[in-house]
């Protein structure tokens, strides 16, 4: 067949696609005739049917034109394309879950209501990608144009991005749509940036204050599962060694008035900071209460027995 030369209308008669969808595609360069006729018309061969057959195939597949065009042209390999439209089911796959999930909800309602209705409509948009891009224009909102260390930044963005269920409850598609209202809320940006101008100066070491926190953060979880408490020897012992070490990660000295800029801080921030990993556990199907906010909690009150 490949040394036939057929017409665009003996073309179409084979493949059973219509003309103006054959020159539709011509004209897109994915089918360019391999001649044209003396009197202009375009003419094909019998590889130009199997060029056809593909473009069906990867259309039919949900492959976009512009693709097509760059595997036709050997830019793109099969392979990659097909990964990449095989990434994209799936993430449509789960949306379609979701929304199914929603609508079961709603429908065992008698009367939905404006909740329900919001609902709905958060279940559209869950999306690890979507929560991500929020979560780093956050970061970016609070930086405020001030430098912000790259590796700290990604770390925190990885421990504040939520793993979503394939099927999430109802108190999971809730606890999302109030994570992104905290995401997108200025007047928390604004306070946290404030708070970050504070503690993100040129002295400060955050490779420092990571590995301080961490190391407390072990310490406390210990203490706690032991059944010690803040007020306890351990506890405060503990607490002088955080304000030591933390004061030196930010080239402060630990005296009282760091006390009390802690302590400060907690008090304004500590709210918010905890409801955000008690949405986040509940997002990951964990207790109410993480054991970060804990450990805050516990280490703040060791750390009011200081001085």
């Amino acid at each position: 067949m490949d040394d036939q030369i057929f017409s665009i209308g003996e073309l179409s008669k084979l493949s059973g696609i219509p003309v103006r969808r054959l020159r539709f595609y011509s004209d897109k360069g994915l089918l360019p005739p391999s001649m044209r006729a003396e009197s202009g018309y375009r003419m094909y061969s019998g590889a130009d049917l199997a060029r056809l057959d593909l473009v069906l195939a990867l259309r039919e597949a949900g492959v976009s034109l512009t693709e097509i065009r760059k595997i036709l042209a050997n830019r793109t390999s099969f392979a990659d394309v097909l990964a990449l439209r095989l990434r994209t089911l799936e993430t449509e796959i789960r949306s379609k879950r979701r929304i199914a999930t929603a609508l079961r909800m709603a429908l065992k309602l008698h009367e939905p209501s404006p909740a329900d209705l919001r609902r709905l409509w958060t279940v559209t948009k869950l999306s690890k990608t979507e929560f991500r891009a929020a979560l780093e224009r956050f970061y970016d909102d609070v930086a405020g144009g001030a430098p912000m260390d790259a590796a700290w930044k990604k770390k925190m963005m990885d421990a504040g991005t939520p793993d979503l269920p394939e099927d999430p409850t109802a108190e999971q598609i809730d606890a999302w749509a109030e994570l992104m209202d905290m995401l997108s809320d200025r007047a928390y940006a604004a306070e946290m940036r404030a708070h970050m101008s504070d503690l993100w100066t040129q002295e400060f070491d955050p490779a420092a204050y990571a590995q301080t926190a961490e190391a407390t953060f072990a310490r406390v979880k210990a203490a706690i599962e032991s059944g010690l408490g803040p007020q306890s020897a351990v506890g405060r012992e503990i607490a002088a060694d955080w304000l030591t070490q933390s004061a030196e990660a930010m080239k402060r000295a630990p005296d009282q008035a760091f006390l009390d800029w802690q302590l400060e801080q907690y008090r304004k921030h500590h709210a918010r900071s905890a409801r955000y990993q008690e949405l986040m556990a509940v997002l990951h199907g964990q207790a109410p209460q993480a054991p970060t906010a804990r450990e805050w909690s516990w280490i703040i009150e060791a750390m009011k027995q200081l001085f």
